[in-house]
């Protein structure tokens, strides 16, 4: 699979790579890994509704309606400079115009959503997540990213899904050879099924060098 995999990616990296150097966003792909029905059927879930989509297991949901874009973020803690006094992690809720672009960050670093704070047009409300019903998800989902390096999504028939990222044109993102490594190993841990995509950003960029350094420390 791994072989298959590596003949893949290469091929799809050939077909925008920039051999002047001047592109940073060549040869640029991406692997979508879908798990068994099965997989994760006992981690703990929440979701803000059911149309809303999971954009990381336990911490982050964005729904999309004709009358409003809402995004919610379980585990969220303000800076003590900005917040004032010491207080416990929230969940946030931002609700802004139907047009809103998706950040990039609901899948990145989903405790940004406190720039949204001040952004026109956009209405932030605020819960302790202590005794919230997404707490126990968001423990959980945190527990296994510190052991595997990744968090998956919730795809709507309710099956799991990861997608990795490359740029191997940019020394600061993750590279092919790298890719296909954390591709081949979490389908193989997991038992899924690893498919060769477009570069997308609605995906976290590091997610591959955190499971190459999971892996690596548990060896």
């Amino acid at each position: 699979m791994k072989r298959t995999l590596q003949k893949s990616i290469q091929s799809a990296v050939l077909r925008t790579w920039d051999p002047t150097g001047s592109d940073p966003d060549a040869g640029a792909v991406a692997v979508r890994i879908t798990f068994p029905a099965d997989t994760f059927r006992q981690a703990p879930s929440w979701s803000p509704g059911a149309d809303f989509e999971a954009c990381r297991a336990g911490q982050a949901w964005i729904r999309r309606t004709p009358e409003a874009t809402t995004m919610v973020v379980a585990g969220v803690q303000l800076p003590l400079r900005v917040a004032g006094s010491p207080g416990g992690p929230e969940v946030w809720t931002a609700t802004g115009p139907p047009d809103a672009e998706a950040p990039e960050f609901l899948w990145e670093e989903p405790a940004r959503i406190t720039e949204l704070r001040r952004a026109p047009g956009t209405r932030v409300d605020r819960a302790p997540l202590a005794g919230h019903p997404a707490a126990a998800a968001a423990a959980r989902w945190a527990e296994f990213e510190e052991e595997w390096g990744f968090r998956p999504e919730r795809k709507p028939d309710g099956r799991w899904s990861l997608l990795l990222l490359c740029l191997p044109a940019a020394p600061t993102r993750p590279n092919e050879r790298e890719l296909v490594d954390a591709a081949a190993l979490v389908a193989r841990r997991f038992g899924g099924t690893a498919e060769v995509r477009p570069y997308s950003a609605a995906g976290d960029p590091f997610a591959v060098w955190r499971i190459l350094e999971r892996a690596a420390a548990r060896l």
